[in-house]
Formats: structure tokens, C-alpha cells, sequence
């Protein structure tokens, strides 16, 4: 079985859920649930179009979240963002202190 995340999927763990993917986007709250499944030449979990991918990242890097370029194209493993979303809570933790 294997444990690797679609780039929407992986976004979703590090950003939010699919309505604030989809405002963060520029589209309809619940459209990110649509591309979850496969349509045309897109892949089940695949971002549609460059200019979200966009809007992602450039949100990501604002918040510090850590999606990257790669992420939206490749998606990744649960490890992989299991760790991201860990290094995240420990930054927190040491800007508390």
C-alpha cells in the first residue's frame, strides 16, 4: 500500500481544507472537492491550472506553511509532510517561549 498524497490532498494537510483552497485560489469554496476525481487530462488530486498553484505557494510562503513547487506537481509522501507539519509545531513551540 503505498502512502503517497495527491498535490491536493497534500495541500490540504499543510494549507487547509477544500473551501479555503478554493478561496485562496479565487474559485467557488467547494470546487477543490471536484478535483479530487479525475476530469479531461487532469489526474485525481491534481491542482487545474498554473495560476492556483500560484496563489498556493505564494500563500504557503506568506504563512510559512512549507508547500512547495514540487508538492503541487508531484504531491508526496505522508511521511514527508507528517515532518513538514512536525517542524511547523516545533517553530511555534520555540516563538512561544
Amino acid at each position: 500500500m503505498s502512502n503517497h498524497q495527491t498535490p491536493l490532498a497534500v495541500a490540504e494537510a499543510l494549507i487547509g481544507g477544500p473551501e479555503k483552497i478554493g478561496l485562496i485560489c479565487g474559485v467557488h469554496p467547494k470546487s477543490p472537492y471536484q478535483w479530487r476525481g479525475v476530469a479531461g487530462l487532469r489526474g485525481a488530486g491534481d491542482i487545474p491550472y498554473a495560476a492556483h498553484m500560484r496563489a498556493l505557494l505564494a500563500h504557503s510562503a506568506a504563512h510559512n506553511l512549507g508547500l512547495t513547487a514540487d508538492h503541487l506537481i508531484w504531491g508526496a509522501s505522508a511521511d514527508e509532510v507528517a515532518a513538514i507539519l512536525a517542524a511547523r509545531d516545533g517553530q511555534r513551540l520555540e516563538a512561544a517561549e
